[in-house]
């Protein structure tokens, strides 16, 4: 019979197998938001062909599910002890989500809706950690009777929360491990591993809670490659500390902030990771995971945007260009990473010259301004013209708002003939999430409203009257 510890830790201890679960279907019927596998062409290749045929009139995205998928694989191979629970707040499309399940990863959620999206989707709640170290009474409640065991905690207030309403959860405290980082979530979360630390796992003790391990997070975009050392070597500290005390913690959890504009960095964090793990935490009983997020989905997603307008005008001594585009800050281009990048997607020719640029999204609001931070320099463009914007797949849709009804842009998806061969086995896919062989021109469905009759108007008008 499996011990209870067993059942908690099945999650983290379990091969990250890719055995195939499901049932290989060979009819797939045409679905509007159905992945395009490709046989013979390239996820460019697609956006070229919908734009070139002239019936695309709104902004898309195409997203590259072999792009996603590579950087899963190249995770685990270059971190090998490190469990990946990827963190969906980056990117929670269905999609990427039963990538993400298929690749045999575990889950960071940081909501009940969060938590709610993946049991939908048949997630165990083993494989989720609840790593918000922040949570209300209802949330806390929902965690439990969804069965998520595991949860963070930094303060002592938590801690009473955590003993009223979730008296069996599997905690990790949280410390501050700060790092050049894009965004500096230990002014957010996180004790202080040397003066808070050891009181919150004493009155955690006390409270008879179960403290299994240590949690951190370097902030999201770390730059700095020796920000995870450094937070193992706080955590084995607070290992050795319950150690002493007769209380064993068996989980490490280095958090995310692995950035993703390129992959030599990512290689030097990895190195330095793997050499703290051997030199810290050699025991393989420990288990180690991860909360990739913005590492994993942001390359695998582009934008092509539509523009509407165009004004040039003159600002001090210079002439400005002005393109009014189809999306924008109230859109899926709220946020602009130091590595995003944006070109015209009709190729450049010899004489032609660049010129600055203004980006404005498409609502009344005259802050809808797009990468404001940065200089922008593009040929002449034309009101026909498209825009590419690359690596947009992570907190591009989470950060849309509804503002003024604004659509967000469909996203046409694709995969490759490898890949779908392994994916169509998981029964996780339904096999109209396929569709083989597709005219690679077509068009995606309108974001425009639907057409309310003049009749039914007239007819509710009367009946009020």
């Amino acid at each position: 019979m499996i011990g209870e510890e067993d059942q908690i830790f099945k999650f983290l201890i379990k091969k990250q197998s890719r055995a195939m679960n499901g049932k290989i279907e060979n009819e797939f019927s045409f679905r509007s938001d159905a992945t395009f596998v490709l046989e013979d062409h390239s996820p460019a290749d697609v956006a070229r062909a919908v734009i070139q045929s002239g019936c695309q009139k709104e902004p898309f995205y195409v997203f590259d599910m072999d792009e996603a998928h590579r950087r899963i694989q190249r995770f685990k191979r270059i971190m090998p002890r490190v469990k990946i629970f990827y963190a969906m707040k980056a990117n929670d499309s269905d999609l990427m989500l039963k990538l993400a399940i298929a690749s045999g990863v575990g889950f960071d959620c940081a909501s009940p809706g969060e938590i709610y999206k993946l049991r939908r989707l048949n997630v165990d709640p083993l494989s989720i950690i609840y790593a918000m170290p922040s949570k209300t009474p209802e949330q806390m409640i929902y965690a439990r009777d969804t069965g998520v065991l595991h949860t963070t905690f930094d303060n002592l207030f938590e801690l009473t929360k955590i003993k009223e309403h979730w008296p069996n959860a599997r905690l990790l405290i949280r410390i501050r491990v700060d790092g050049k980082s894009l965004y500096n979530l230990g002014a957010k979360f996180g004790c202080d591993y040397e003066t808070e630390a050891v009181h919150l796992l004493e009155e955690a003790a006390a409270l008879n809670l179960q403290v299994v391990g240590v949690a951190f997070h370097v902030g999201s975009g770390c730059s700095s490659i020796d920000s995870h050392e450094k937070g193992l070597r706080y955590a084995k500290t607070l290992f050795d500390h319950e150690a002493r005390a007769g209380r064993k913690m068996k989980i490490v959890d280095i958090g995310g902030g692995f950035i993703s504009d390129r992959t030599d960095r990512i290689d030097q964090m990895a190195c330095k990771i793997n050499t703290a793990l051997d030199r810290y935490f050699p025991d393989e009983d420990v288990a180690v995971i991860a909360e990739p997020g913005r590492y994993i989905c942001e390359s695998s997603t582009t934008l092509y945007c539509s523009i509407n307008n165009i004004r040039r005008v003159t600002k001090g001594s210079d002439i400005v260009t002005m393109i009014y585009m189809n999306d924008g800050l109230f859109g899926t281009l709220r946020y602009n990473e130091p590595w995003h990048t944006v070109k015209r997607f009709r190729p450049r020719t010899n004489e032609e010259t660049d010129e600055k640029v203004i980006l404005w999204g498409p609502s009344c609001d005259s802050t809808d301004r797009v990468m404001q931070n940065v200089a922008i320099h593009l040929p002449v463009c034309t009101p026909s013209d498209w825009l590419v914007f690359s690596t947009q797949g992570a907190y591009s849709f989470g950060f849309a708002a509804p503002f003024s009804c604004l659509p967000v842009p469909r996203t046409r998806s694709v995969v490759s003939p490898q890949l779908w061969n392994i994916l169509k086995r998981f029964a996780v896919f339904k096999p109209s999430d396929f569709l083989v062989d597709p005219d690679i021109a077509t068009p995606l469905p309108s974001t425009m409203p639907k057409l309310i009759q003049t009749e039914t108007i007239v007819t509710t008008l009367n009946h009020r009257l």
